[in-house]
């Protein structure tokens, strides 16, 4: 099968070699009479990097792998829906780029409507699990939240405050994730998959980036040391954005906006989250 990658990042580049592998056509950023649309860009780029091309992608189908916001706070679902007629997938799942790269065994979730089985039998592999679902919502709500709870993850984490606190916030987190899935339409079982607990078990540049902060260190020293912007840290900001325009209660993204952008003392955190 031809397929197209649009976007050519860590992500991107892993996704094309795996593909090449198991025997498809791949084109990165041209679209040329491929099939499938794999979407690879950072998640403000999404909505404008397919309508470059929406006359050469009609009635193929696409599938997003980028994770994210758009810049006002809305799913990426949400603005595709009003600009494309096409069938569009989410893929999402724990798998570092490089691992998956490499072949070592990984899993996947492929939500999506009609037209998913097909995709599904195209891209699993000996080396790749895909689960497939029908809860769009579920799946993105947990894959765009992953990259900030990995921040607040790390936070507790570097502050050293034990295991037992540290399983406690994880838990809350994704308690969090759920409530606000929920609250927009999503399935409790989806949070128990691999698009949530999957998600934010796998180590991150968003959990080591939030582990620095857990140490007391500033925004401003970390971003200069490690030379780049974890993507959890602009979803935090639109995430706010989202659960102020749903008038969702959202305390660990209340608390995490506070700590990232105003130093936000994290020992008065922890307590104030179990009260909610």
């Amino acid at each position: 099968m031809k397929v197209s990658i649009l976007g050519n990042g860590i992500f991107g580049s892993s996704v094309s070699s795996y593909l090449t592998k198991i025997g498809h056509s791949v084109f990165v950023d041209i679209v040329n009479d491929s099939e499938i649309i794999f979407v690879c860009v950072t998640s403000n780029l999404v909505l404008s990097s397919l309508l470059k091309i929406k006359n050469e992608i009609e009635n193929k189908k696409i599938v997003i792998c980028s994770k994210g916001f758009s810049d006002d706070g809305r799913f990426i679902s949400e603005i595709l829906k009003e600009e494309f007629k096409n069938d569009i997938y989410f893929l999402y799942g724990p798998t570092v780029a490089k691992e998956l790269e490499d072949g070592i065994f990984s899993g996947m979730v492929l939500a999506g409507g009609l037209g998913k089985e097909e995709i599904k039998k195209e891209i699993e592999s000996e080396n790749l699990y895909i689960e497939l679902s029908d809860d769009i919502v579920g799946v993105e709500v947990s894959a765009t939240f992953k990259n900030m709870m990995n921040i607040f993850v790390g936070i507790i984490e570097g502050s050293e405050y034990g295991q037992n606190t540290n399983a406690l916030m994880f838990t809350k987190a994704i308690q969090e994730m759920k409530n606000i899935g929920l609250i927009l339409g999503a399935k409790t079982e989806t949070f128990l998959g691999l698009s949530c607990i999957g998600e934010l078990y796998l180590s991150s540049r968003n959990r080591t980036f939030g582990i620095e902060l857990g140490k007391g260190r500033n925004l401003e020293d970390i971003i200069k040391e490690i030379n780049y912007t974890p993507a959890g840290v602009f979803d935090i900001k639109n995430a706010k954005k989202m659960i102020e325009r749903s008038k969702i209660n959202a305390p660990i993204i209340e608390f995490l906006n506070k700590i990232v952008f105003e130093n936000y003392p994290i020992k008065d955190v922890i307590k104030q989250i179990t009260k909610n």
